[in-house]
């Protein structure tokens, strides 16, 4: 896919997740698009595993990032989320 299919791909997504990704721009790198397309992809039940997955690893940001709210539909905590779970699991 080009560049410009991915951004169009993913603003999509965004408004059909109705969330916000912060830090994707035109400026991204594909990889870095893609990321974000594949966790607005990620069904929100396997987020809150995900989550669960941090919360276990990371205790307080778990925690904090529970407090706040819906993360789901977060800027900055869903993307954070995914990939740090991610990141865990590669392990």
């Amino acid at each position: 896919m080009t560049k410009n299919e991915l951004m169009k791909k993913f603003y999509e997504l965004q408004k059909k997740k109705k969330c916000k990704i912060e830090g994707i721009s035109w400026n991204s790198r594909k990889f870095e698009i893609e990321n974000a397309i594949n966790c607005l992809e990620c069904s929100d039940d396997l987020l809150e595993k995900y989550l669960l997955v941090v919360s276990l690893k990371y205790e307080n940001i778990g925690r904090v990032i529970a407090e706040n709210g819906d993360f789901k539909h977060h800027q900055h905590n869903r993307l954070y989320v995914y990939n740090t779970a991610k990141e865990i699991l590669s392990r």
